[in-house]
């Protein structure tokens, strides 16, 4: 392949990921703005990400919920401090392992788990419900390819 032809690739990824950066930025914003009342008080995206990862039951620890919400520890800890001090999560130490701190819902984050979980269902119908089948399949196959090829490019980066 000529350089003349990579460069003119590489110009037109640029430019596809600039437009699909916008396009997602867009998408993230109305989920997020849609989620602002889902708890009955402000969230961000990584507070949502906590709650939707819980299963009603689940004792989980700092790091496998980081790895569910595939949020960051910082992250993690900021929304559970924050729902803890709601009164919707509470720390617990493992019997096991006394320095492992693990979280589960309170009786009352039980409750608006399952509330998040379908208002988020109904927010996301909204959004994404007019798409095919088809075109559901679609878009999740290109998404995680996407973030493989990306993650090879932010690996490589040491981003």
């Amino acid at each position: 392949m000529k350089e003349k032809d990579v460069i003119k690739d590489l110009i037109e990824i640029e430019v596809r990921m600039l437009a699909v950066k916008d396009l997602f930025s867009g998408v993230a914003s109305e989920m997020l703005k849609s989620s602002v009342g889902i708890l009955g008080f402000a969230v961000n995206m990584s507070q949502l990400k906590a709650m939707t990862a819980f299963s009603e039951d689940s004792l989980l620890s700092m790091g496998e919920l980081c790895r569910l919400a595939n949020v960051k520890m910082p992250s993690m800890t900021e929304a559970v401090d924050r729902f803890e001090k709601e009164g919707i999560l509470e720390r617990v130490r493992d019997k096991s392992d006394r320095r492992v701190v693990k979280v589960k819902l309170t009786r009352k984050g039980k409750q608006m788990h399952s509330e998040v979980l379908k208002k988020r269902a109904a927010e996301l119908t909204r959004l994404y419900g007019s798409l095919s089948r088809a075109d559901r399949t679609t878009l999740v196959k290109s998404l995680k390819n996407v973030a493989e090829i990306l993650a090879k490019i932010a690996d490589s980066k040491g981003m």
